[in-house]
C-alpha cells in the first residue's frame, strides 16, 4: 500500500486505536451518531454537539448505546465554527450541509449521512424506519403468507447505514494519511439499505414486480433452509445451505432415499421451487413432530448438520456465545443507573476497545471541550480537500472466505479500490451456484484456484502474502492451521500483515465446530422470536428475508481492516482483527439490547405484521403506500436496484457477468469514495495471470 506522508499528526501507538483522532457528530436519531459511535468505542474523542433539548433520540433507551463514550457540547454559533475547524472527521445528517462543512473544515474526513441522500425525489422529506424501510423495498421483500408489505419491527437500515458510515470515516482517514487528502463521502440510509439488500440483482433490465410471499409463508423459502416447528412445541432452524448438509440431514432422519427423488433436484436451492416444496415439507414436518426440539438439535449436531434453536433475547443473553465474546456490557450512567448493552463488536488485538462512560448529558462537557480542542494544530494546516479517488487504491486483498459474510468484507474492500485475489478451492466457493447474488457479493476480485490441501499449493499462497496487505478467512477454528493459512503462519511469512479472522460464533469454543450461517443466528439472537412477536403476542417466529448478519458482519469486518491499517501505520506490525456472525446480532440490535431498570418495552411484531396503530401500509388504486403519521411512501415493490432513490443517489450498476449474463446490481455505496467496483470473476479466471 502507498505508504504515508509526513507528518503524522496524532497517530501514535497506544491502548486506543485513534487516540487523539477528534470526531465532531453533527447529526441525530440512530444511523450518523452509531457510525461515530464506533470510532468511540476505538478512543476518539467524539463530541456530540446538541441544541435545544438535545437530540430527539434522547428519548429513545438506544441513545445509551449509540451515543457511549462521547461527550455532549452546547455552545453558539462562533465556538461551535473552532470545532468544526480542528476536527479531524465530521458526520453530518442534513442534506447539503456538507458542502458548507467543507469551507470551515478543509482538512476534515467529512461523512455526510443524509437519510435519502443528496439527489432524487425525497432529498427534504423526513424519514422514520418504517417508510425507510417501505420506500427502499424491505417491508415488501420481507417474505409473507398473504403477499404483503411487512413492517419490519428493528430498524435494521439504520443500524446498517451506521456501520457503512463508519467504514468510509476510518477509510477516509488512511486515505488521508497516506495521501493528505481529506475526502468528502456521502453514506445515506439508501446506500445502508442497499449493503443491507447486496444480494439483490436484475438480469437484463428485469423491472417485474417482486413476489412478497413465499410457499412457506414467513418461515423461509427452501424447504430445507426455514423453521420448523418440533414435537414439544418448540421452533427451531434447520439450515441445510449446502447439498451434503441436506444429505446428512436425510440421513438423521431416516429417510435417505429422497436424495435421489425426481422432484427433489438440485438440493439445497431447487428446493425452493413450487413442487419440490409440496413433496418435502409435509414429510419434513411430519418426521420432525415426532421428538422434543432438543433431542433433534442433539441428534442434528451429531451429524454436524446446521440447526438451532429459536431464542429469546433474554434467553440468548445467558449462552457461552454472549459470555466467551464479551458481547454484554455495564455502564453506570447518572440518571438511570446501570446500563447492559452491546460489547465492543470489533477487536483488534493490541487496541481492543472498550465501553469507557455512558451516554452524556446535554451538554455535559461544553467547558472542558472548548479548552481542549482550542488547542493543538488545525488539520488544514497539514491536509487538504480530496478529489474522490478510491481510498484503499495500492491495498492488495487475499480473500480466503467462502459463503457471504467472508467474501463481502473483501467486495466492500474492492469497492473502496483495493485489489482483491479470490482464492478458491478447485470445487469453487459453495455459494457460486446460487447466481446473481454472489455475483454482487464477489465484485471488483479476480478469481485464482488454489488447492489448500497440498503442500504445494500452501506454498503458492505463502509466495502472495509476502506481497499482501490483507488476509481474510471465515473457516471454523483449526481449519485454517490445517490448511496453512492461520494468522501465526501468514504473519510469519509477512510481518506487516493485517489479518481478518470472522468465524461464525468467534471465541466461544464450545461452538467452534458447529456450522454457522446467517438464520441460525437470526433464530438464537432473537430477531425471529421479536419480528414474530413470539412466544407471547404471535403464533410462530419469522425469518427475516434480509439475511442481516451476513451483510452487517462483512461491514463490521472492512471496518476492523481499515482500523488495522490505521494501526498498522503507527506501529509497522501485522495486526489481527477479530469478528464474527454473532456479534453482529447485538450490532443490528443495539437499541433493542440496551437494558436499565424501568425501560419501555421493546417493540415486536406478530403474523405478517401490517405495523402500529400510526405506521403501517393501506392499499391504494396505485399499489400499496405506508403511513407514518402525516408522511407517506410508496411501497417499493421492484427491488431497490430498480428504484429511482437508488438510480437517482447513483447506487446502481449493470455489468457483464460471465457465466452470470448481464446484471444489474448495487455498486459504489459510499458516494466520492471512486467508481464502482468490477464484476464477479469466473471460477479460477485469473489464475494463469502471473499472481502465482
Amino acid at each position: 500500500m502507498t505508504q504515508p506522508v509526513t507528518p503524522q499528526p496524532r497517530i501514535t501507538p497506544s491502548s486506543g486505536l485513534f487516540d487523539g483522532v477528534r470526531v465532531l457528530d453533527l447529526a441525530t436519531e440512530i444511523a450518523a451518531p452509531y457510525a461515530a459511535m464506533f470510532l468511540a468505542d476505538q478512543g476518539a474523542d467524539v463530541v456530540k454537539v446538541e441544541t435545544g433539548a438535545g437530540d430527539p433520540y434522547r428519548a429513545d433507551p438506544g441513545f445509551h448505546t449509540i451515543n457511549r463514550n462521547k461527550r455532549s457540547v452546547m455552545c453558539d454559533a462562533d465556538a461551535l465554527d473552532g470545532l468544526i475547524a480542528r476536527a479531524d472527521v465530521i458526520f453530518t445528517d442534513r442534506p447539503g450541509h456538507a458542502a458548507a462543512l467543507r469551507v470551515r473544515a478543509p482538512g476534515a474526513v467529512i461523512v455526510a449521512m443524509p437519510p435519502w441522500g443528496e439527489h432524487g425525489p425525497k432529498v427534504d422529506d423526513p424519514e422514520t424506519p418504517s417508510l425507510l424501510h417501505a420506500a427502499t423495498g424491505i417491508a415488501w421483500n420481507q417474505q409473507s403468507y398473504a403477499e404483503v408489505p411487512v413492517d419490519v419491527v428493528i430498524p435494521i437500515v439504520a443500524y446498517g447505514t451506521g456501520v457503512l458510515g463508519a467504514l468510509a470515516a476510518v477509510a477516509g482517514l488512511v486515505h488521508r494519511a497516506a495521501t493528505g487528502q481529506a475526502p468528502v463521502y456521502e453514506v445515506s440510509q439508501v446506500a445502508g439499505a442497499a449493503a443491507i439488500q447486496l444480494g439483490e440483482f436484475r438480469v437484463d433490465g428485469d423491472t417485474a414486480a417482486r413476489p412478497g410471499d413465499s410457499g412457506l409463508g414467513s418461515k423461509g423459502r427452501v424447504a430445507c433452509y426455514r423453521l420448523i416447528m418440533a414435537g414439544d412445541g418448540k421452533w427451531f432452524f434447520l439450515a441445510c445451505g449446502t447439498a451434503r448438509f441436506y444429505q446428512r440431514m436425510l440421513e438423521v432422519i431416516g429417510r435417505p432415499e429422497l436424495i435421489d427423488d425426481p422432484l427433489l433436484a438440485n438440493p439445497p436451492w431447487g428446493l425452493m421451487l413450487d413442487d419440490a416444496i409440496a413433496r418435502i415439507t409435509p414429510i419434513l414436518d411430519e418426521v420432525f413432530a415426532t421428538k422434543p426440539r432438543d433431542e433433534w438439535l442433539s441428534l442434528l449436531a451429531a451429524a454436524d448438520v446446521p440447526a438451532q434453536p429459536v431464542l429469546t433475547r433474554d434467553e440468548f443473553l445467558q449462552s457461552s456465545m454472549v459470555r466467551a465474546n464479551e458481547m454484554d456490557v455495564t455502564v453506570n450512567h447518572p440518571e438511570v443507573g446501570d446500563v447492559k448493552m452491546m460489547g465492543v463488536p470489533v477487536r483488534v488485538d493490541g487496541a481492543p476497545g472498550s465501553v469507557r462512560r455512558p451516554a452524556p448529558l446535554p451538554g455535559q462537557h461544553t467547558r472542558e471541550i472548548l479548552g481542549e480542542w482550542s488547542v493543538g494544530p488545525l488539520p488544514a494546516d497539514t491536509f487538504r480537500p480530496g478529489s474522490g479517488e478510491h481510498p484503499l487504491a495500492g491495498l492488495r486483498v487475499l480473500d480466503l472466505a467462502g459463503f457471504i459474510a467472508g467474501p463481502v468484507v473483501s467486495r466492500h474492500l474492492a469497492m473502496l479500490g483495493a485489489e482483491v485475489i479470490k482464492v478458491e478451492p478447485p470445487t469453487g466457493d459453495p455459494f457460486r451456484g446460487i447466481g446473481g447474488s454472489f455475483a454482487s457479493w464477489n465484485q471488483g476480485k479476480r478469481s485464482i484456484v488454489l488447492d489448500l490441501t497440498t503442500s504445494e499449493d500452501q506454498a503458492t499462497l505463502h509466495g502472495l502474502v509476502a506481497d499482501a496487505d490483507v488476509v481474510i478467512e471465515n473457516f471454523r477454528p483449526g481449519v485454517s492451521a490445517r490448511l496453512g493459512c492461520d494468522q501465526a503462519t501468514l504473519a510469519a511469512k509477512n510481518p506487516s500483515l493485517i489479518f481478518l479472522s470472522s468465524p461464525g460464533y468467534g471465541a466461544d469454543e464450545t461452538m467452534a465446530e458447529r456450522p454457522a450461517f446467517d438464520p441460525l443466528v437470526q433464530a438464537l439472537g432473537g430477531f425471529m422470536a421479536a419480528q414474530g412477536g413470539w412466544p407471547d403476542a404471535g403464533p410462530e417466529p419469522v425469518f427475516l428475508s434480509a439475511p442481516i448478519h451476513d451483510v452487517t458482519t462483512p461491514m463490521l469486518g472492512a471496518f476492523g481492516v481499515v482500523c488495522g491499517l490505521w494501526r498498522r501505520l503507527a506501529t509497522g506490525t501485522s495486526q489481527h482483527v477479530h469478528t464474527s456472525l454473532v456479534q453482529s446480532t447485538m450490532v443490528a440490535q443495539a437499541a433493542e439490547y440496551t437494558r436499565y431498570r424501568g425501560r419501555p418495552a421493546t417493540r415486536t411484531g406478530g403474523f405478517d405484521h401490517p405495523g402500529d396503530d400510526d405506521s403501517r401500509w393501506e392499499e391504494t388504486d396505485d399499489g400499496y403506500v405506508w403511513l407514518d403519521g402525516s408522511h407517506r411512501t410508496p411501497v417499493c415493490t421492484h427491488g431497490l436496484t430498480a428504484n429511482e432513490l437508488a438510480l437517482a443517489n447513483g447506487l446502481v450498476v449493470t455489468q457483464d457477468s460471465g457465466v452470470y449474463g448481464r446484471l444489474t446490481v448495487f455498486g459504489q455505496l459510499i458516494g466520492g469514495a471512486g467508481p464502482p467496483p468490477g464484476p464477479v470473476p469466473n471460477l479460477g479466471e485469473h489464475s494463469g495471470s502471473g499472481w502465482a
